[in-house]
C-alpha cells in the first residue's frame, strides 16, 4: 500500500514528464497539423464533444477588459461547462477540485454553501461580476447547472470589484440566451436516493432573431450521507435578450431558487471521529438533530439587468445591475463539543446538544457600470475601462436563540427527547453595508510587452442597526491599486510580475461592534506558456501575500476576531491535448500562518495536487479518471489558531460515458474507494467533520 507521499509522486511523475518532453518540441517545432481551436461552451450531450480544457485563450468576464488569459499578467483560470460535466460536479466546490491554487471542499459535504480556499484565503463569491454572498446562513448557493462557467481570479481583486478578498474572486457566469435553437433534458439518479431532472432550452423568440430566450430549470429530491439530512432543491431561471440594433443589447435574467433540508454539519466530537471514541468511531452518517424539527430551508429571488452598447469601433458601454432577496429558516441541533464549557462524550457515548433557531433575510442591490475603449496611441495599444460600482447589502436576523438542550447517544441515537419551548428568541442587531467605488484600468501592449495597471477609490459605510439605542456606524475610505508587466516571446512563453492590493468590507459583528475592513497586498511572479497549435499549456506562479484584519473564529463560540495572515507559495497547472486524449495536472504548495505567532492557518491544506484525464474511444465511448491529493491541515482553536492535525488523503474519481445520436449516457463517481475521512477539526479535543463519501450518479441526457 503506497503512502500519500508515494501516491503523490506516482501521479505527479507523468505530468512533470509530459511538461519536459513536450515543451521543447512545442517551442522548437512549427506544426503542420490543423490548429485545434478552443471550443465555444455550448449545451451539447454527444460523445463527440470537442476537447477543450485548455483555457489560456478564453476571455473571462471577471477581468472586465475582454483580454485572453494568456495575455494578462495575473493568475486566472476558467472551469467551463464541459469540465463540470466530465467530472460530474454537483456544486461549485466540486467544479474547483482540479484547479491549481484552490483547496475546494475543505468542509466536506456541506448543505450550507460552497467552501473553497484560494491561496489559503476565502475568496469573494460573485455571479455575473456582482458580489453574491454576504454574511452566512442567509442565502442559497448558485446551482452549477445554471452556469456556463466558473472563473477564478487568484489574488487581490479590489481594484475592479471593491469587495474582492485577497484570495481572489469566484465568479459564476450564468447561462444566457443564444442565437441558435438548442436544448436538452437531463435526468439523474444516484447515491443516497438522489433523483434530479433538469432542462435547458434556448434560441430566437422572433423570426428576425432580435429577441432571444433561454429557460433553465431543475428539481432535485435527495438524501445525503448523513441520516435524516436532505438536500432537496428547485430553481427556474428564464432570461430574455433584446437586440434592437447590432450595437445594442438588453438582457433580463430572473432567478428563483428554493432549497429544503437540514444542516449536514453535525459538529461531532474529536473523540469518536479523528480519534477513537469510548465505544469506537462515530460514523459519518450520524445525525444528532431531531427528525421533523431540524431544518435549513433557503429561498432566493433575484433579477439581473444587463445593458451593452457600442458607440463606435473604439468605445462601448456596459452595465449590470441586480436586486436580490434571500431568506433562510434554521432549526438545528449540534453537539456541545465545540464549547469547552461543557463536558465531551462520556464513556457510554452520550454527549450534550445545543438547540438553536434563527430566521435571516438579506436584501442586496448591486450595480456596475463602465465605459470601455480599445485604441492605439503612438506605438501602444490600449484596452481601457473606466467604471463605477455600488453595493448595498442589508442583513437582518430574527427569532434568534441558542441554549443547551437534551443529550444524545452518538452510537445509538434515540430521537424525540427535546423541548423547543426552552428557547427564548430575540431579534439581534441588523447590519448594513453601503459602498461606492470608482475605478480606472488600462491594459497596454507595446509589441511583445504588456503593462496592465488599475487604480480604485472606495467610499464605504458599515452600520450596525441597533434594536435598542443608537446605531453604530464606521466610515471607510480606501485607495487600492495593482500593476503587472509581461513579456510575450514568439515561442509562446510569457513571464510576468504583478503587485495587487485588496480592500473588503466585512458584514457581521464582534462584541456588538462592526467589523473592520480586511486589507492586504500580494506580489506575484510567474509565466504562461501556450504552444502554437494550442495543444499544450503551462501556467506557473509564485505568490507572497500579507493580510490584515482577517476574520476568524474568536475566543467564544459563534464569535469572531480579526487578525492577520502571511502566505507564500507557488502553483502549477499543465494541460496537454492529443487527438482523443486530454490531461490536466495541477499542484499547489504554500506556507500559510497567522503572521504573529507563526501558527498555521486553520482549515488550509498547504499542499494540494490533482490529475484528471479523459479519453475518447472510437466507438462513441469515453472514459475519465482523476486522482486528488489533499495535504494535511490543522484545526482552529478559539482565539489561538492552534488545533489538531488532520491527516492527508488521496482520493480517486472516475467517469464513463456513451453517446448515440441525440442521447448521452454517463456514470460518474466521486471518492471511488469510499474513504471515510476527517476533513476538518475546530480545536483540540473539540469538534470535527467528515469529508464527502463515495457518490455515484447515473445520467441520461437528450439534446434537441
Amino acid at each position: 500500500m503506497y503512502s500519500p507521499v508515494q501516491n503523490l509522486r506516482l501521479f505527479c511523475a507523468p505530468a512533470v514528464l509530459a511538461m519536459f518532453v513536450f515543451a521543447p518540441n512545442a517551442i522548437a517545432e512549427e506544426t503542420e497539423e490543423k490548429s485545434l481551436d478552443l471550443p465555444t461552451v455550448e449545451v451539447t450531450t454527444t460523445a463527440t464533444d470537442e476537447l477543450g480544457y485548455i483555457e489560456l485563450e478564453k476571455e473571462p468576464n471577471v477581468g472586465k477588459l475582454n483580454i485572453p488569459l494568456v495575455d494578462q499578467p495575473y493568475s486566472m483560470s476558467v472551469v467551463d461547462e464541459n469540465f463540470i460535466r466530465d467530472t460530474g460536479a454537483k456544486t461549485i466546490q466540486d467544479a474547483l477540485l482540479y484547479s491549481s491554487g484552490v483547496y475546494a471542499g475543505g468542509f466536506g459535504l456541506d448543505t450550507r454553501g460552497d467552501s473553497a480556499k484560494v491561496r489559503g484565503i476565502d475568496p469573494s463569491q460573485y455571479v455575473d461580476g456582482l458580489r453574491q454572498l454576504y454574511g452566512f446562513y442567509n442565502t442559497v448557493r448558485p446551482n452549477v447547472y445554471a452556469l456556463e462557467s466558473i472563473e477564478v481570479l487568484k489574488g487581490p481583486s479590489a481594484v475592479l470589484y471593491g469587495q474582492g478578498e485577497l484570495g481572489g474572486i469566484l465568479n459564476s457566469v450564468s447561462k444566457l440566451p443564444k442565437d441558435e435553437q438548442q436544448g436538452e433534458i437531463w435526468a439523474q439518479y444516484g447515491s443516497f436516493h438522489r433523483k434530479q431532472i433538469a432542462f435547458d432550452v434556448t434560441g430566437p423568440a422572433t423570426e428576425d432573431g432580435k429577441l432571444l430566450y433561454r429557460v433553465v430549470g431543475l428539481e432535485r429530491d435527495s438524501q445525503t450521507q448523513v441520516d435524516y439530512v436532505d438536500d432537496d432543491g428547485f430553481f427556474i431561471s428564464p432570461s430574455l435578450t433584446w437586440k434592437p440594433t447590432e450595437d445594442t443589447s438588453f438582457t433580463v435574467l430572473f432567478n428563483r431558487q428554493m432549497n429544503t433540508g437540514q444542516v449536514s454539519a453535525q459538529f461531532l466530537p474529536q473523540a469518536g471521529t479523528l480519534d477513537r471514541g469510548p465505544l469506537g468511531y462515530v460514523g459519518s452518517e450520524t445525525f444528532v438533530g431531531e427528525p421533523g424539527w431540524d431544518k435549513y430551508d433557503r429561498e432566493k429571488t433575484e433579477v439581473t439587468l444587463m445593458f451593452d452598447h457600442n458607440f463606435n469601433k473604439i468605445w462601448s458601454f456596459s452595465t449590470t445591475a441586480r436586486y436580490t432577496e434571500s431568506s433562510t429558516s434554521t432549526r438545528e441541533h449540534y453537539t456541545t463539543a465545540p464549547d469547552t464549557r461543557f463536558p465531551g462524550i462520556d464513556s457510554a457515548g452520550n454527549i450534550g446538544r445545543f438547540i438553536t433557531t434563527a430566521d435571516r433575510e438579506t436584501r442586496i442591490f448591486n450595480l456596475d457600470a463602465r465605459l470601455q475603449g480599445q485604441f492605439d496611441l503612438g506605438v501602444t495599444q490600449h484596452n481601457v475601462a473606466i467604471g463605477v460600482d455600488r453595493q448595498d447589502a442589508l442583513w437582518e436576523t430574527d427569532n434568534s436563540a441558542s441554549t443547551i438542550g437534551s443529550s444524545i447517544n452518538l452510537y445509538n441515537p434515540v430521537y424525540g427527547n427535546f423541548d423547543p419551548s426552552i428557547l427564548d428568541p430575540t431579534n439581534p442587531n441588523d447590519n448594513q453595508i453601503r459602498q461606492v467605488g470608482f475605478y480606472l484600468a488600462d491594459h497596454m501592449e507595446i509589441g511583445p510587452i504588456v503593462v496592465s495597471a488599475a487604480l480604485r477609490r472606495d467610499w464605504a459605510k458599515n452600520t450596525l442597526l441597533a434594536e435598542v439605542g443608537d446605531n453604530v456606524t464606521s466610515d471607510e475610505n480606501e485607495t487600492s491599486g495593482r500593476i503587472g508587466i509581461m513579456y510575450r516571446f514568439e515561442n509562446g512563453f510569457s513571464p510576468y510580475a504583478s503587485y495587487s492590493e485588496a480592500f473588503t468590507m466585512n458584514l457581521g459583528t464582534s462584541e456588538e461592534t462592526t467589523l473592520k475592513p480586511t486589507t492586504g497586498k500580494q506580489r506575484e511572479y510567474g509565466f504562461k506558456y501556450l504552444s502554437n497549435d494550442k495543444s499544450f499549456a503551462v501556467t506557473a506562479a509564485y505568490f507572497d501575500i500579507l493580510q490584515t484584519n482577517r476574520v476568524q473564529p474568536g475566543d467564544i463560540p459563534d464569535g469572531v476576531e480579526q487578525t492577520g495572515a502571511v502566505i507564500d507559495g507557488w502553483e502549477l497547472q499543465v494541460n496537454k491535448r492529443w487527438d482523443q486524449f486530454e490531461t490536466q495536472f495541477s499542484y499547489t504548495d504554500m506556507d500559510a500562518d497567522n503572521g504573529q505567532t507563526g501558527e498555521r492557518l486553520a482549515y488550509v491544506s498547504e499542499r494540494v495536487a490533482s490529475w484528471w484525464n479523459k479519453y475518447y474511444l472510437n466507438n462513441n465511448w469515453r472514459v475519465g479518471a482523476g486522482v486528488r491529493y489533499i495535504g494535511d491541515n490543522v484545526g482552529s482553536d478559539y482565539g489561538t489558531g492552534a488545533g489538531p492535525k488532520i491527516p492527508s488523503e488521496t482520493l480517486y474519481d472516475a467517469m464513463i460515458g456513451y453517446g448515440y445520436q441525440n442521447w448521452d449516457f454517463t456514470v460518474d463517481v466521486k471518492n471511488l474507494t469510499d474513504e471515510e475521512y476527517i476533513s476538518w477539526c475546530r480545536g483540540v479535543g473539540r469538534d470535527c467533520g467528515y469529508g464527502e463519501r463515495r457518490n455515484i450518479t447515473a445520467n441520461v441526457r437528450y439534446s434537441f
